[in-house]
């Protein structure tokens, strides 16, 4: 599964809409993106949300769902719609089919008659994506040794991209036994990664956001689990699955693995669309950062995800050479983030990222750098407007 089919449930019956609900849970590969209780005036919601499939109940009122079947048809029309009923009506099949269905569903059904045709309805449904996705979609960034700064980097580069409006961005803590995420952002979580992956499956895409924490910058946050006997409990292929559900509600997904090669860090940089290593000029980390690009040409086409970015350059004096750097490693040097202890420190005083802790600084200019390199901006949102011939007058 490569990627989930974003549903949205419409019936006016409690009854049968709780079926139906179970029903679309008992598919592995379907998320359940809203929960709709009226068809009436629902045809532009629907629109808005864009799913890939529509299951519409038609039982409560018939005469008002084979309307919404129309007006989606008309308003959305690559938003596929399946109806269903516990009648099958032959004369219902048809007005369902001729307002813009393209198959029924008769109820009751089985989640493997359900996948079966909605992977059937879905498969070829390209740019299908309801959320504008500029750059990489999935960035995990990690390090090849402790205290490189790699937190600091995701951290940063989330709040960076947060502050563009037009996309939203999710930092998730991946270091599940002694992750920093929240303490570098001053916030005490309402829900953490293991509560979440506890009941996602019952989440809608809004109650989902709700789950989680915001940042004053804008940024959604899920930290690491509270209790340290919760990361054992966390499995790899629900993890893998919520990393999927998670990529059909936000643009970006930024990622700040641990240090330690954890069956989650691997999720992460399987699924990574850029993984990010941070570096210092050092020795021993770059003989471990080889070690690691090394383990990840194991992989197949993991190594060419791979961008470095060197963290404290210029902070002592017989540091290695970018050139030695690049020979050492085999891989050129993507980007470089300045030493900066003043700034970095008064961050982790404020509990806060350098674009508040620091804004005026070179460092956050490079972070703004790092993010418009992965992220391109579109020209309507780094283009200033156009100044009146006669405006310097006024």
């Amino acid at each position: 599964m490569k990627d989930v089919i974003r549903v949205v449930l419409v019936d006016p019956s409690e009854p049968s809409r709780t079926n139906l609900q179970r029903l679309v849970q008992g598919v592995a590969s379907l998320w359940t993106a809203e929960v709709l209780t009226t068809c009436q005036g629902m045809a532009g919601r629907i629109a808005e949300i864009n799913p890939d499939l529509c299951v519409i109940g038609l039982d409560a009122d018939p005469a008002q769902a084979l309307e919404l079947i129309a007006q989606i048809h008309a308003t959305a029309p690559s938003v596929v719609v399946l109806p269903a009923s516990a009648t099958a009506d032959s004369t219902l099949i048809l007005k369902a089919v001729r307002a813009g269905a393209r198959e029924f569903l008769t109820l009751p059904s089985e989640p493997t008659e359900l996948h079966e045709i909605a992977a059937r309805l879905c498969t070829a449904r390209e740019g299908r994506k309801s959320i504008a996705i500029r750059g990489p979609q999935i960035v995990a960034v990690t390090g090849a040794a402790g205290g490189v700064g790699s937190t600091s980097v995701a951290v940063n580069l989330a709040a960076s991209l947060a502050l563009r409006k037009s996309q939203e961005c999710l930092l998730l803590d991946f270091d599940l036994m002694f992750g920093a995420v929240d303490v570098c952002l001053d916030i005490i979580p309402d829900n953490t990664l293991s509560t979440i992956l506890q009941s996602f499956d019952r989440l809608d895409q809004t109650l989902l956001k709700r789950s989680l924490t915001r940042h004053r910058s804008g940024l959604y946050v899920l930290p690491h689990p509270v209790a340290m006997e919760d990361a054992a409990k966390i499995d790899p292929e629900s993890l893998r699955r919520f990393l999927m559900l998670l990529k059909s509600a936000f643009p970006a997904l930024v990622i700040d693995t641990s240090k330690g090669l954890q069956a989650s860090d691997f999720v992460a940089f399987e699924m990574a669309d850029v993984i990010l290593i941070v570096v210092t000029l050092d020795l021993t980390c770059l003989r471990n950062t080889a070690r690691l690009l090394n383990l990840f040409r194991q992989f197949d086409g993991m190594v060419d995800r791979v961008k470095i970015v060197v963290n404290r350059a210029g902070s002592f004096e017989n540091e290695i050479s970018l050139s030695k750097a690049e020979e050492t490693l085999k891989a050129p040097i993507f980007r470089q983030i300045p030493n900066a202890s003043k700034p970095f420190q008064a961050s982790r005083i404020k509990g806060a990222p350098l674009s508040e802790a620091a804004p005026g600084t070179r460092v956050y200019q490079d972070f703004l750098e790092l993010t418009g390199a992965l992220w391109p901006e579109s020209p309507s949102e780094n283009q200033k407007p156009r100044k009146g011939l006669f405006a310097a007058f006024f």
